[in-house]
């Protein structure tokens, strides 16, 4: 497993940390003077910068700073203040992105041996250690034609596990004992496994445990309601599963999978654009589920698609 799958909560709380800004040593720094040395590797500011991307990508944040013009001596340490500020993964290519004055800038490692070795130290992992998905979770996704009573909706967790439930009304299905007509419905829970990163957008996964109750074809009647158990439709078919990110391109989706996707009417099918949210595809059934939008607070794609809440910061959209 490579370092560049973990990812978790720490990234999105980083972010938010970031807003507190920097200390006036970062002022009177000029960029090429500023040093930061994460996993004992010494990082060396410039005056590039660039968008720093989603926030799987955030690996810390600076803990202590030495004095201006010294050469920090520990992990998490820099010369130019800015704690509490988060950096991003080196992802073997010996740079990194730091959060300062309000940008991301690039700084670069001048020992290639120490990060060769540390990518290796990477990839060298074992397979029993914790897999994640990249990405901001947990995370409420839904299925649903957004018309009609019905829609199965999940929370996932960065590990892959999962629980939610499906539910499903039909009112003029009616009989007797059962006037207000069927509601069909189950809770559920699993967990998606065996990760493979295809692109930095999209992220194979497998469907290796589900349970759900009541058992199909269940009936109890209650309020002058029939209510029978069914399967998490959208799950119940297929195990092979696809994540796709919120930076996802539009038009490298499948037709079948935006069919599902809330948002389908407000574009024209040609025009290049992200996502703008996590989706996930049943590779069988073509089946899509899609998170909630962007939190205008924290910027994690998490708020919910019920209660409008970001599952992230909490704060109400």
């Amino acid at each position: 497993m490579k370092k560049w799958y973990r990812t978790g909560m720490a990234g999105a709380l980083a972010l938010l940390l970031a807003a507190a800004g920097c200390s006036s040593k970062a002022g009177k720094a000029e960029p090429e003077d500023r040093i930061l040395m994460v996993n004992d590797i010494l990082y060396y500011g410039t005056e590039e910068t660039g968008p720093m991307g989603d926030a799987g990508c955030v690996e810390g944040k600076i803990q202590s700073s030495a004095e201006a013009g010294e050469t920090p001596a520990e992990n998490g340490q820099s010369n130019f203040g800015c704690v509490g500020n988060p950096y991003t993964y080196d992802f073997g290519d010996g740079r990194i992105q730091v959060f300062v004055e309000d940008e991301y800038f690039w700084f670069y490692a001048k020992d290639k041996e120490a990060v060769e070795k540390l990518l290796g130290q990477a990839e060298e992992l074992s397979e029993e250690e914790e897999e994640a998905l990249p990405g901001v979770f947990p995370c409420d996704f839904v299925f649903s034609s957004g018309a009609g009573a019905w829609g199965t909706f999940l929370t996932l967790e960065g590990d892959g596990a999962f629980t939610g439930g499906y539910n499903d009304s039909d009112m003029g299905d009616s009989g007797e004992g059962y006037p207000h007509g069927k509601h069909y419905y189950c809770e559920f829970q699993g967990k998606f496994g065996s990760f493979e990163r295809i692109d930095e957008d999209t992220v194979s996964m497998t469907l290796e445990e589900l349970a759900f109750q009541p058992e199909e074809g269940f009936e109890e009647i209650k309020d002058e309601i029939l209510y029978v158990g069914a399967k998490p439709l959208g799950l119940d078919s297929g195990t092979e599963f696809i994540l796709y990110l919120p930076e996802k391109s539009l038009t490298d989706l499948p037709e079948e999978f935006l069919s599902w996707w809330p948002g389908r009417y407000e574009w024209d099918g040609e025009t290049k654009r992200p996502l703008g949210c996590y989706g996930i595809l049943n590779q069988e059934t073509k089946d899509g589920f899609f998170s909630g939008s962007a939190c205008a607070a924290c910027g994690a794609a998490s708020v919910s698609l019920q209660t409008g809440v970001c599952g992230m910061c909490g704060a109400s959209q």
